[in-house]
């Protein structure tokens, strides 16, 4: 018999306490196993006394087979059984890591994994031999090894494998590797040490308030009874179950190894008569579907749930028979500390632990988001084993304050869950999901959205209750309609489902769901994409007519209606922006076509007295209706409040949050290289700007922070289209961080979040919408994460340089009278220099925001006033076809015409993108020298040396046998299409840009001269810049013709 040192709570191992229970109590009970495939075929003890045995056991076969370890990756997949658990235990003993994959996982998540994780041998269970033998031929390199059966481990001879380690000198070295569950992307390795489950073992011990209970499932049954869990062991809540054995005592159970179902459940909890069980929400939402069902739940004590929200409908349905205890933690994290709730209808919230160190961030005026601060020690958190140098962990778990009671909280969801429509309004789809799969014809729901102008709805019917080929689809939503009309009453307006964006999945094509039962949303969107555009292709049928007696309040009803049908939105309010709410340039066209309709009679050929251009003016529904209700009596109406008005306000809104004066000097390393935050980077500029960073030896990292998913696969498709050397982007230096602008902290995890404020030097901020078509409330998200990226600056360990790529549209209205014949490189202070569009008038209020950044903060900035990019000077790549000149030329090519000028842009400044990019990298080490000096500077980057456009009209008329012709008359001639349809706007994208084409003909707006002294001194490349010739002209021509629309 071997000799035991017992250890003291908070510092046990769990290899050494298994061999202490082994001694001191052996026939204590450790768990319940089925005895076959039915729960009627019963189930068995296991003691611990069988665990060390079996352990002991397979320590020595792992050290005879595979030999002692040294820190060593093991990776298992197997049967759900208890040789998780010994497994993991032996190689404690025997001195490896042990990783356990889903077992769920795909090939690709696989080869990740393996490859991060280090893993060069994978033990399997004989029934995962075929799994193990497709894994072993698509990694040549990967060992595998079959794992002797739990019956052989535990009824084998074997002797005592010795275990030497102590808690002290074994704290922080990792013992086991689990996985995120891969739901936004590749799944990540999560490393969790020794200390990390010590914390599991802490958490029993930590003092409440009296008659409180921790929400810990082995506080609440003894060492004689029993709890069912059914959550695989290779997720930290299945291994959590081995865990509260081992350190506690809590015996549990499983059920037969076959594929989990409600029936399988029922008849497990009636054999068995477990006093707890802990299941999965969607589990226990299948079990409640039958009365039967229902009335076996009641049989336990108490029902523990996790992972996911339950159904309000179900957990009202269930708390009167049962005690419900909601669990929260994480992988990262472990157990959360909360207290079960005092009132049974409170099942739905938590209630944080004295001790727990919650700390609820504020998100907006309802959502908080969960924040775990350190403490003196990491004695009752795991997260602070798992990231050892955090301070604080942002867990991106939302929660909304219980009306009443100020400590109680409910999950409302997560960070990354939260859509974003393209307007920029944000909503959580969660409430609206559970509700709905609450109906017995639903399994799972998704919301989706993301970037679109609003949201619609994928349902997955209960298959065992819906056949598709006796009924329609039609059948299957007016059954499920009335739930979803009542679950839109959960969220906000903008946030709604309507009836016509609704579909239902395929039978064929399951949702993927995690090892917890939650809807995989990016999966689920990626297999469902053809689908989800097919629902936004969807259109409103309406048959509306025009008042025949006008009145404002008519007019506006007629409007509302129209708007809310090229919408499809109920919710638009006669005030809101309509191009903040989504409204596009086609449906731009569409409202002015059915109200020139209405108002001509529904003569075709009348000459059009409703423009888009109108409707852009009059971008709000009770505005449009005043402008039209004026139009039609013969009079004219002004907006109230002035543009300066609305620019300051906009602008006050993010100066008045600054603190006061910052007087803290910059820290600097001179002999540090840089690390760059760049955004934008996989627009055109983006990518070229990116591949000169990745060519500068003084670049020692790049995080590319992008607002579209899949950044990554993007870029290398952007660089390969340009010609550009793809290899470089699998350069340790870069790393693609996925934003979301106007979200709080970027919609950034918090460790990706302070990793950027504790390395960052230098920000480049390039990502901004190019549409001049929408208002400046729209650009309100843009401007939001500008000062969001200002906040990284101000609060970061090196103040980082911020670069804004800004637009010499800022100053397009520059003249004389403002102050010189060339417009400065300088702060313009002044409305009146910005055009009246909504993209001009962001950059303008973000150049304002950056000059009182650096005098109120400190910040060192600068501003690069960007002139019309070109395409690129090399052959590959094209120059972007929605852009106003590459539209120019397809609509010039489609009428046979093409303007003989371009009335006040005549003077060609344009730069190729390529060398925009060598200009600004030049800029920004000019800057990083001159920022002590200087805090703030302002650059013009535009072509010194112009050309005009006579220059290069030449290859245009050639290559397509073009008629050149006045400006004018060639916006006559789109003007002429009085009622566009979709095909006129594909053939001729000129007619989306109308404005912005007559703007040139404008003799007032005759173009000031552009100051470029400093940035001539600032960059050798332009200075050494030559006039746009035909040549290039001919380059871009060729590109087109040879890659098609971009």
């Amino acid at each position: 018999m071997h000799s035991i040192n017992p250890a003291k709570v908070g510092e046990r191992l769990s290899a050494a306490l298994v061999d202490e229970w082994a001694v001191t109590n052996p026939q204590q009970l450790f768990c319940y196993l089925p005895n076959g495939s039915s729960p009627s075929d019963g189930f068995h003890d296991v003691l611990f006394a069988d665990v060390a045995h079996a352990t002991n056991h397979l320590s020595w076969w792992i050290d005879t087979t595979i030999g002692h370890g040294s820190g060593e990756t093991l990776s298992y997949i197997g049967a759900n059984d208890l040789r998780y658990l010994v497994l993991f235990l032996a190689c404690s003993k025997v001195g490896y890591k042990l990783f356990l994959p889903s077992t769920r996982n795909s090939n690709e998540a696989f080869s990740h994994l393996f490859k991060k994780t280090q893993s060069t041998i994978l033990l399997h269970s004989a029934e995962l031999l075929e799994k193990a033998q497709t894994l072993g031929n698509v990694h040549p390199n990967l060992k595998t090894l079959v794992l002797p059966s739990w019956e052989d481990l535990v009824n084998g001879k074997t002797r005592y494998y010795p275990y030497t380690s102590t808690f002290s000198a074994d704290v922080d070295n990792v013992i086991l590797i689990l996985h995120t569950s891969g739901t936004t992307g590749l799944p990540k390795p999560i490393y969790l040490t020794h200390g990390y489950f010590a914390a599991f073992d802490n958490i029993s011990r930590c003092p409440l308030p009296p008659g409180r209970e921790l929400a810990i499932p082995s506080g609440f049954y003894s060492k004689d009874d029993s709890m069912l869990t059914v959550t695989p062991f290779f997720h930290v809540m299945g291994f959590s179950a081995f865990i509260q054995a081992i350190f506690n005592g809590a015996p549990f159970a499983i059920p037969p190894l076959k594929p989990l179902s409600g029936e399988l459940i029922i008849n497990t909890i009636k054999t068995l008569m477990p006093r707890a069980a802990t299941l999965p929400p969607s589990l226990i939402e299948n079990i409640c579907s039958t009365k039967m069902g229902m009335d076996c739940l009641s049989r336990l004590d108490y029902l523990f749930f996790g992972g996911a929200p339950l159904a309000f409908d179900i957990g009202e349905a269930l708390r009167e028979r049962v005690r419900l205890i909601s669990l929260i933690g994480s992988t990262e994290m472990g157990v959360i500390l909360s207290m079960a709730p005092e009132e049974s209808a409170d099942w739905a919230y938590f209630d944080w632990a004295p001790n727990s160190n919650v700390y609820m961030d504020p998100v907006d005026s309802e959502l908080h988001e969960l924040v775990i601060r350190r403490g003196k020690d990491r004695k009752v958190h795991g997260i602070f084993h798992t990231f050892p140098d955090l301070r604080e962990y942002r867990s991106q778990d939302l929660f909304r304050r219980h009306p009443n009671r100020a400590n109680l909280w409910r999950y409302a969801g997560r960070l990354d869950d939260v859509i974003v429509l393209s307007n920029g309004e944000k909503f959580n789809p969660i409430a609206t999901e559970k509700a709905i799969e609450a109906h017995p014809l639903v399994s799972k729901a998704i919301v989706v959205g993301q970037a679109r102008f609003q949201s619609a709805m994928l349902i997955e019917p209960n298959w065992d209750l819906w056949t598709d080929n006796e009924h329609t689809v039609e059948d299957f939503l007016g059954e499920v309609w009335p739930l979803v009309e009542r679950a839109n009453e959960m969220v906000p307006a903008y946030g709604r489902v309507m009836f016509n964006r609704i579909g239902l999945a395929s039978k064929a094509k399951p949702f993927k769901v995690t090892a917890k039962g939650s809807t995989q949303r990016r999966q689920v969107n990626n297999d469902y994409h053809i689908e989800i555009d097919s629902l936004y292709a969807k259109e409103p049928v309406t048959k509306l007519e025009f008042p025949k007696t006008p009145t404002i309040s008519s007019i506006t009803c007629y409007i509302r209606q129209v708007v809310h049908g090229q919408l499809n939105s109920p919710a638009i309010d006669d005030w809101a922006d309509l191009y903040a709410a989504g409204l596009d340039s086609l449906q731009t066209a569409s409202i002015a076509n059915m109200l020139d309709k209405a108002i001509n009679g529904g003569n075709p050929n009348s000459e059009a007295l409703v423009t888009a251009q109108m409707v852009y003016d009059h971008p709000t529904i009770s505005a449009l209706s005043h402008f039209i209700n004026s139009f039609l009596h013969g009079s004219r109406v002004e907006m109230a409040i002035s543009r300066r008005a609305k620019i300051d306000h906009v602008l006050k809104t993010y100066t008045h949050a600054l603190p006061e004066k910052d007087t803290l000097s910059i820290s600097r390393d001179t002999c540090r290289k840089h690390v760059v935050l760049l955004t934008g980077s996989t627009g055109s500029l983006g990518t070229y700007i990116l591949n000169v960073l990745l060519g500068d030896p003084s670049v020692a990292k790049i995080y590319c922070l992008n607002r579209s998913e899949g950044a990554e696969k993007n870029q290398m498709k952007s660089h390969h289209k340009r010609g550009l050397r793809v290899w470089h982007l699998n350069d340790y230096r870069v790393e693609f961080v996925h934003a979301v602008f106007g979200e709080n902290h970027l919609g950034l995890p918090g460790t990706t979040y302070y990793r950027l404020l504790n390395t960052v030097d230098i920000t480049v901020h390039n990502a901004w919408d190019v549409n001049f078509n929408r208002s400046l409330t729209s650009f309100q998200p843009l401007i939001k994460g500008a000062y969001d990226l200002f906040d990284i600056s101000r609060r970061g360990r090196f103040r980082p340089h911020f670069f804004f790529v800004s637009s010499i549209s800022t100053i397009q209205n520059w003249n004389i009278s403002m102050g010189g014949r060339s417009a400065p490189e300088d702060l313009i202070q002044s409305p009146d220099a910005v055009p009246h569009q909504g993209y001009a008038e962001s950059k303008h209020v973000v150049e304002r925001l950056c000059y009182h950044m650096s005098s109120v903060a400190r910040v060192p900035t600068t501003i690069l006033r960007v002139g019309q990019i070109a395409g690129p000077s090399l052959s590959m790549g094209n120059w972007n076809r929605s852009e106003w000149f590459p539209a120019l030329v397809e609509t010039s090519k489609s009428l046979g015409k093409i303007p003989n000028h371009l009335g006040n842009a005549n003077n060609i400044d344009w730069i190729p993108v390529d060398f925009v990019a060598d200009i600004i990298e030049e800029i920004m080490h000019t800057r990083l020298e001159q920022q002590e000096e200087h805090i703030s500077a302002t650059f013009h980057v535009v072509n010194p040396h112009t050309s005009s456009w006579q220059d290069l009209i030449r290859p245009i008329k050639s290559k397509y046998d073009l008629t050149d012709v006045d400006l004018s008359e060639w916006i006559h001639e789109l003007e002429l299409i009085s009622h566009p349809m979709t095909q006129d706007m594909q053939e001729k994208p000129s007619l989306k840009l109308l404005p912005f084409y007559r703007g040139l003909t404008s003799p007032d707006k005759t173009s000031s001269k552009i100051d470029t002294s400093k940035a001539e001194r600032a960059s050798p490349a332009i200075r050494s810049l030559q006039p746009i010739s035909a040549d290039l002209m001919e380059i871009w021509l060729q590109q087109w013709e040879g890659l098609g629309r971009d």
